[in-house]
């Protein structure tokens, strides 16, 4: 049961590192691709910790709510040690680009609207701690660290663009976040590995989407905000239905 929690915090990070280092600026920014590994396997240990542990439960639930509150706090305190760091991406702020407003605004509401096929999903009963856990906790947690630390750390280290012959295939960091963010939601260890394809193209699509509106805001308050309310409202169209 152990290596099974291990093996889940750190493997997605490892499926991607090779990826990583083909796409890297230079030779010096290796350092900052160890420092990405690092966090992420912390981050995950921390976030899992709770469900792994009982004892570790400050907050008692269906949901992991110490965990989400502890990967919160261990985001919190990575940024404020990386702050000088992370400084030409600093998306951990309040005030948005003006330039790219409209179409940031307009992704996050797609996003949002995405929300809606959830309805056509086998019910679920009314459970109001599901729905404010959705609310509050995913949007907070996961937008801290994979879009204001990690995609940072990226954007500092990596290529600008991938280019294949004539064709750009955009920012590598916005691409490699999103498949990060896929692998974490559809990649478990239990009695065997399991991978859900279905789970691992939506999170990679959500977490694609949601990073590139962080670049081009240059914040990631939209994609909490579009993130929360997405997690609420699939649920709440389950319940209510």
């Amino acid at each position: 049961m152990r290596i099974n929690f291990i093996m889940e915090s750190v493997l997605p990070v490892l499926l991607i590192l090779p990826l990583m280092l083909l796409l890297l600026k230079d030779k010096s920014q290796i350092k900052t691709i160890i420092l990405f590994t690092v966090i992420f396997i912390l981050y995950q240990l921390i976030l899992k910790a709770p469900k792994e542990f009982v004892a570790l439960q400050v907050i008692k639930g269906q949901w992991n709510w110490t965990g989400k509150l502890l990967g919160i706090l261990f985001g919190l305190l990575v940024y404020t040690v990386l702050k000088n760091k992370l400084k030409p991406f600093d998306f951990l702020r309040f005030k948005q680009d003006s330039k790219a407003f409209l179409k940031t605004m307009w992704a996050a509401v797609l996003m949002v609207c995405t929300s809606f096929f959830s309805y056509f999903d086998s019910p679920k009963e009314l459970d109001w701690e599901t729905l404010f856990y959705q609310l509050s906790m995913p949007g907070l947690d996961e937008e801290i660290m994979f879009r204001a630390i990690l995609l940072g750390l990226l954007l500092i280290s990596l290529k600008d663009k991938i280019k294949i012959g004539k064709w750009s295939l955009g920012n590598p960091g916005v691409l490699i976040i999103g498949i990060l963010f896929g692998l974490v939601h559809a990649l478990h260890f239990k009695s065997t590995i399991e991978f859900d394809i279905y789970v691992f193209i939506c999170t990679f699509l959500s977490g694609y989407i949601w990073s590139w509106i962080t670049v081009e805001s240059k914040s990631i308050l939209l994609p909490v905000i579009s993130h929360n309310l997405t997690n609420f409202l699939q649920n709440l169209l389950r319940m209510v239905k």
